[in-house]
């Protein structure tokens, strides 16, 4: 039922408990992430294999072997995905607070602009926007490859043969 509600109807009781500041865009932010990276840990905890997990418990492991060694692993891909796909949406909780009761940011620009039916201003703030999800999917993605390398998940090159 809570992720039934659209997160900016929130918004504005999360501006009345914690005010105007930072404090208030971030619990909007988290709230809009919220759901999609637990749907999609619960997803990748349900795809772990139960053959891998009796295997490192026949082999002796304890559960920081399964952890270390099974879930971490498994979860990684799930994880990332979460927040390739919750930056925009927390993207977008920070804009929708800042329309709702804000003194500054991208957000209370855009609706400034708007009100004053500036259109050159709306389209800057709009490709501020835009640079600014491109900078953090890419961030993302390669924290991404980095932690799959970490983990041995990366697939591995082919050696190329010189000829």
């Amino acid at each position: 039922a809570l992720n039934g509600i659209p997160k900016i109807a929130l918004a504005p009781l999360f501006l009345l408990f914690f005010g105007i500041g930072s404090w208030s865009k971030i619990t909007i932010a988290m709230t809009g992430v919220a759901f999609v990276v637990f749907y999609n840990i619960y997803l990748g905890l349900r795809l772990r294999e139960r053959e891998l997990v009796e295997v490192v418990q026949v082999m002796g492991g304890r559960r920081h072997h399964v952890l270390g060694y099974v879930t971490i692993p498994t979860l990684a891909a799930p994880f990332f995905a979460a927040l390739k796909t919750g930056g925009p949406l927390a993207i977008l909780g920070v804009i929708g607070g800042e329309f709702i009761a804000s003194s500054e940011g991208v957000g209370h620009e855009l609706f400034t602009a708007a009100q004053n039916l500036d259109a050159a201003s709306e389209f800057a703030g709009l490709i501020v926007l835009v640079v600014l999800t491109l900078a953090l999917n890419g961030v993302l993605t390669a924290l991404d490859g980095y932690a799959l390398k970490r983990l041995g998940l990366a697939a591995r090159r082919r050696p190329q043969s010189r000829s």
